[in-house]
């Protein structure tokens, strides 16, 4: 039976994220009726207290080391994945930048960023509510106060020419279409000359999408070349 989840991320209550959302915050964080169980999939019900791994992940990127809770229904629940790792290590951007992590999982990349950027404002998103809540523990556990996560379907109730930089590591497994929608919500979300990270296999059509980008966004360029991944950087003209 499909059931409507109404989670609302208390942190849009804040003015960063009165900033984002031209509209009701209500309407941006509001979930569609789902029937699916994949992490890259609305979820029907927030973790108890019981369900959080036992004890948080320790993890070292970019110089330092941040601890993170995770547990069931998210993506790599067990460890930081190699991809998300290359992107936090490779991603540049001004140190005011105002920076979203599209797809934030539990939300990693968001808090490396926003502790390498202390003075970015860092926004974090995920359709999956339990990714979000526990997004919105971790920030809190690592002492973000530059950081909002939300949750949604991707960046189609925030404002237009908003980012200056978006960081994507996309769920290739949910197919073609859902792919599509994130980087089309990127370009929509980026101000001009804005850029948008991504993170992809080699062998799961890095250089295919790399194609893609160039022809949405006018530029793309493969930054990086490791471990089987390819990052590549977009930028909107």
């Amino acid at each position: 039976m499909q059931t409507r989840c109404l989670f609302v991320c208390r942190c849009v209550r804040s003015a960063s994220a009165a900033r984002l959302f031209p509209g009701p915050l209500q309407s941006a964080v509001r979930l569609p009726l789902v029937s699916q169980s994949h992490y890259f999939s609305p979820q029907t019900s927030l973790y108890d207290a019981r369900l959080l791994q036992s004890s948080p992940l320790q993890i070292k990127a970019r110089g330092r080391a941040l601890q993170f809770l995770t547990g069931g229904g998210v993506f790599s629940k067990g460890a930081l994945d190699e991809g998300s790792r290359l992107l936090i290590e490779a991603l540049t951007m001004e140190p005011n930048a105002v920076f979203c992590d599209l797809g934030c999982g539990w939300g990693a990349v968001g808090a490396f960023i926003g502790h390498q950027f202390p003075n970015a404002q860092i926004y974090a998103c995920d359709i999956n509510a339990r990714a979000v809540q526990l997004a919105r523990f971790n920030f809190q556990g690592n002492k973000l106060p530059n950081a909002v996560a939300w949750c949604g379907d991707g960046l189609s109730a925030a404002r237009s020419d908003f980012f200056t930089c978006i960081a994507c590591n996309p769920p290739i497994r949910a197919g073609n279409a859902v792919i599509e929608k994130l980087f089309d919500d990127a370009q929509h979300g980026l101000k001009s000359g804005g850029t948008l990270w991504v993170v992809i296999r080699t062998a799961q059509g890095a250089k295919s999408w790399q194609k893609r980008l160039e022809t949405q966004f006018g530029e793309c360029e493969t930054v990086q070349i490791q471990n089987g991944y390819r990052i590549l950087r977009a930028v909107r003209q």
